[in-house]
């Protein structure tokens, strides 16, 4: 109780930010905040229609949260998956 009393204003610093860094820090782990995006978007999804489905939901929502992190525009990134698969020899 002490250390709360001591510290009582760096404890409440969290408070005092925007929200935007307040989502961004709300967690601590960066695997924390990717779990919860992906539970986020897939449950607006509901169900896929096959497993390949779930896969290409989940590399394109992890590309989506690493351009976020990387300070790279959607734009940037989703060009860079359209020439990707233009490469792709299946």
């Amino acid at each position: 109780m002490a250390t709360l009393e001591r510290d009582f204003e760096q404890t409440i610093a969290y408070y005092a930010l925007n929200g935007v860094a307040r989502e961004l820090i709300r967690t601590t782990s960066l695997l924390e905040r990717t779990n919860r995006e992906l539970r986020r978007k897939f449950r607006q999804v509901c169900c896929f229609g096959s497993s390949t489905g779930a896969e290409v939901a989940m590399y394109l929502q992890l590309k989506r949260l690493n351009a976020r992190w990387s300070k790279q525009t959607w734009w940037e990134t989703s060009h860079s998956l359209y020439f990707d698969f233009l490469n792709l020899n299946p």
